[in-house]
């Protein structure tokens, strides 16, 4: 039984999650160790999370994004698996162990997710089904460290979205497989896993980046020419509405002024650098 223990660490990233990660982490046992990437250097939340029985939280010092936030933390792990979860998802100790069982039927995994839902976290039967998918969401992921250490995980020029969909490309060309189990269902709040006083702030720049990586994950994986062909009519979409919300909603002005710049700086390589809030 204390395998799992050691075979398994559990990752989160966070980022004005005070309000939120203790209940993430709630009901799961204190046995399992737990790394939080803190994307600033907010040392009262350290020392609070470090409270909590066999947890570390290491500080970016600065919001790095979501990626780069990962890589600190999975370079600390050296357990078999890595489980990531979003502060602002619900788990316990049975799904732990059942992704674990699950997990080790698949010598070649790469990435074990499961569904996700808007209010409930349960086993919905116990048949172990497994269905192989092209890549998984990122609010949980089981991942195998031992084949997927080899990606050095997230391409750190995403700061959010899309990242994780490049990860399982990459890690599907080296023959690992990314599953999904239609048995497990997670609770994830979506959009939550920051303070609710921070909300518009973080939509803007959740527009700018979105926008962003979207261009530059065709750009990568398909080519110039694919990424434009892609994204062009979003930027001049992203254009009118500006001027049309201009005199008359500036909150929607304001989002489309956002996306259009991810766009903009992605169309001219510039780095994902934005940040509305600093730290």
């Amino acid at each position: 039984m204390d395998k799992i223990f050691n075979d398994i660490e559990i990752l989160t990233i966070t980022y004005k999650s005070d309000h939120i990660i203790e209940k993430c982490l709630s009901n799961i046992d204190d046995k399992f160790k737990i790394t939080v990437v803190e994307n600033s250097n907010n040392t009262d939340f350290k020392k609070k999370i470090e409270q909590r029985k066999n947890t570390r939280c290491l500080l970016t010092n600065y919001n790095l994004g979501f990626g780069a936030a990962f890589n600190i933390g999975a370079k600390k792990i050296n357990s078999k698996y890595i489980l990531h979860l979003n502060p602002d998802v619900f788990i316990n100790d049975e799904i732990i162990f059942k992704l674990y069982e699950m997990a080790e039927t698949k010598k070649n995994l790469g990435i074990l997710s499961a569904v996700e839902s808007d209010n409930e976290t349960k086993i919905s039967n116990h048949n172990n089904n497994i269905e192989e998918v092209n890549y998984v969401r990122g609010f949980l992921m089981f991942i195998n460290n031992n084949n997927c250490k080899i990606t050095n995980y997230f391409d750190e020029k995403f700061f959010l979205y899309l990242e994780e969909i490049d990860l399982c490309i990459r890690i599907r060309k080296l023959k690992f497989i990314i599953c999904k189990t239609p048995d497990i269902l997670i609770h994830h709040m979506g959009g939550k896993s920051h303070n609710p006083e921070y909300s518009n702030k973080i939509e803007l720049q959740r527009n700018w980046h979105y926008m962003w990586s979207l261009f530059y994950f065709n750009k990568k994986h398909y080519g110039y020419l694919y990424a434009y062909q892609k994204t062009i009519m979003k930027f001049f979409s992203a254009l009118v509405k500006m001027g049309l919300f201009y005199f008359f909603n500036k909150k929607k002005y304001e989002i489309y002024k956002h996306r259009f710049l991810g766009l903009y700086n992605s169309f001219k390589n510039n780095k994902s650098s934005f940040r509305i809030l600093k730290n």
